[in-house]
């Protein structure tokens, strides 16, 4: 009953992505003037930098192994093997991303080498707050926003994922 519950929730909250993401590929008009845009001065964290070049080329040539855990979802997803890590690593933008305080982790990206963790993120899956947070010392350092493919990729990978649950738990 619990695994029907968080498919079905899954599926809503995927559903719920998908309208939205419809809903900013429209053409844009006219860019809004300044009185219709509301300030999220209290809601929006801090603008945390980019990683480096360097530290994205230095996962990009070593990494051999990525993990992610899902903190509500009843899945986690690794790859091992070298395009699939570069996929994964090519759907993240330079792009730093200020999190509105509303935005809560979808889980934890592990990338390693031989065991030992080269870099450790928390994501977020969301259309509104999409981007990796790089941690430094377990505290949030660097930010970059996934692309557009990138998000699609994730929500695929999950909504698979739910399929395959469902279908075994049949």
């Amino acid at each position: 009953m619990r695994l029907l519950f968080l498919s079905v929730f899954t599926l809503m909250i995927l559903g719920c992505n998908s309208s939205k993401s419809e809903a900013e590929t429209a053409p844009v008009q006219a860019a809004p003037t300044t009185e219709s845009i509301a300030t999220p001065a209290v809601t929006t964290g801090p603008l945390l930098p980019s990683i480096s070049n360097d530290f994205m080329q230095m996962l990009w040539d070593n990494t051999s192994y990525v993990d992610y855990t899902f903190y509500t979802l009843p899945m986690s997803m690794s790859f091992d093997n070298k395009p699939a890590i570069q996929n994964v690593l090519g759907h993240l933008e330079a792009t730093p991303v200020a999190l509105p305080s509303t935005c809560k982790p979808t889980g934890r990206a592990f990338f390693q080498k031989d065991g030992e963790d080269l870099g450790v993120a928390e994501f977020y899956l969301h259309v509104d707050c999409r981007c990796f947070v790089f941690l430094e010392d377990g505290k949030a350092a660097y930010s970059n926003r996934i692309k557009d493919k990138g998000l699609e990729f994730y929500q695929n990978s999950i909504r698979q994922a739910v399929q395959q649950t469902q279908q075994k738990a049949q």
